[in-house]
């Protein structure tokens, strides 16, 4: 099997970080074309990137207060951006898992 690899000036597009993933999860049998597993690394990536942006938004609630009034309303802000992040998140991640889905059912009728 022949998997397209992108060359240097290639390298600014926002998905040619995923290529590298994609093409070892395709290599290995776990995705069954490269598009399945390009959203498979996307997938992943969105994944790690949900348990990070959890671990912060559990240090910033665990945190004690500061009795500093400006620094309980700064830590207030990122709480509410970190859940707004969480939301997009998982939007993302419905749409990837969908688009995976779908490119594998896709690979299963050509």
């Amino acid at each position: 099997m022949i998997v397209p690899l992108r060359s240097k000036r290639d390298e600014v597009s926002a998905l040619a970080s995923f290529d590298a993933t994609a093409t070892e999860l395709l290599a290995k049998g776990r995705a069954p074309t490269l598009s399945a597993a390009q959203f498979d690394a996307i997938l992943m990536t969105l994944l790690r990137q949900r348990a990070e942006l959890l671990a912060i938004l559990a240090n910033l609630e665990a945190r004690a207060s500061s009795r500093d009034a400006r620094i309980e309303a700064i830590n207030a802000e990122l709480c509410v951006e970190a859940r707004n992040g969480l939301a997009y998140i998982e939007l993302f991640i419905q749409h990837a898992g969908t688009s995976a889905l779908t490119a594998r059912q896709g690979s299963r009728s050509a």
